[in-house]
């Protein structure tokens, strides 16, 4: 069997595949059944993974919470197989409670379930989210390489970041916005609205994972409005087009950096460095307009969904 990790929330899946002999039907092995087999296929971690127990019924999924130091499994209810591309699909298929949910993004790869954070309450809900950061007692650095970025990292249910290759599907599906969510450590809550958000793929022309967006409104201020039509960068691949340093390892972070955002400031860095407090830092966490400056910020929480008639 092939195997493959989604290590935005390690949500593993495994191919169809035969086990055949001589004279013996195809069987379908839809992925793993319990946590042993997510230990047995070298599955490392605590945390959600999606699983098919059911042999009667290999296209109902559940949920899985596996903590793989002792192969401890909790069952979060069975969910059905639905075709749910993203979070606005299950909303109009009646899910109305924000959750852990499964879609599947992937349109030339239908088998391969995704697990994801639903927000179905903000302006009428529908929302994809992929990323989300806040305080915790051990914070997660998002100080990552090129292809961590690109498969995504974190806990699907705390602090993570889904992945660039499935920020491409959910966005090249229809028309997308864009919503973040800013909160400050002084309790202060602000937010931006994109009523057109892209990225591109790996591979264009223009850049691996470039960002476009327009229509901004919102109480945040436009602190994207530097980053439009940029590729996404990290340490070890800078696409910043700024000739002297690599923004990624100075503001210690992947993004879509720009020589603009990193000489003259008023942009923004929320894969930055995360303090547990307030810090007045270029290498925080910070959302230029929401206080003029780069302060650091405690919550962050960036969604999408397809552009409709809510």
């Amino acid at each position: 069997m092939s195997v493959k990790f989604f290590s935005c929330s390690l949500v593993l899946y495994f191919s169809l595949t035969s086990a055949v002999g001589p004279g013996s039907e195809t069987s379908l092995q839809q992925g793993p059944r319990d946590c042993g087999d997510v230990y047995l296929s070298g599955g490392q971690y605590e945390d959600y993974y999606v699983i098919f127990p059911n042999p009667i019924k290999p296209d109902e999924a559940d949920l899985a919470y596996c903590s793989i130091k002792d192969g401890f499994l909790s069952r979060n209810g069975s969910i059905p197989r639905t075709n749910a591309k993203n979070c606005q699909d299950l909303k109009d298929g009646g899910m109305s409670e924000s959750g852990l949910n499964v879609i599947y993004p992937y349109l030339d790869h239908a088998e391969s379930p995704i697990l994801v954070y639903c927000d179905q309450s903000t302006l009428n809900g529908g929302w994809t989210v992929f990323q989300r950061r806040d305080v915790y007692p051990t914070q997660l650095d998002f100080y990552k390489s090129s292809d961590e970025y690109s498969l995504g990292f974190g806990n699907v249910g705390t602090e993570f970041w889904l992945g660039n290759d499935i920020l491409h599907e959910l966005t090249q599906q229809s028309v997308s916005e864009l919503y973040v969510e800013l909160t400050s450590f002084d309790g202060v809550t602000k937010y931006a609205l994109y009523n057109m958000f892209n990225v591109g793929n790996k591979t264009a022309y223009d850049g691996p994972f470039a960002l476009t967006l327009e229509h901004y409104s919102g109480t945040a201020g436009d602190s994207l409005a530097r980053h439009n039509g940029m590729a996404f960068s990290t340490f070890d691949e800078d696409n910043d087009e700024c000739d002297t340093y690599n923004c990624a390892e100075s503001f210690k972070g992947g993004w879509w950096y720009s020589r603009r955002t990193c000489y003259g400031g008023r942009g923004a860095n929320l894969n930055g460095v995360h303090f547990a407090e307030a810090e007045h830092n270029d290498q925080s966490a910070f959302w230029w307009f929401f206080s003029s400056g780069s302060y650091s910020l405690k919550k962050i929480v960036m969604m999408t969904r397809g552009l409709k008639q809510q």
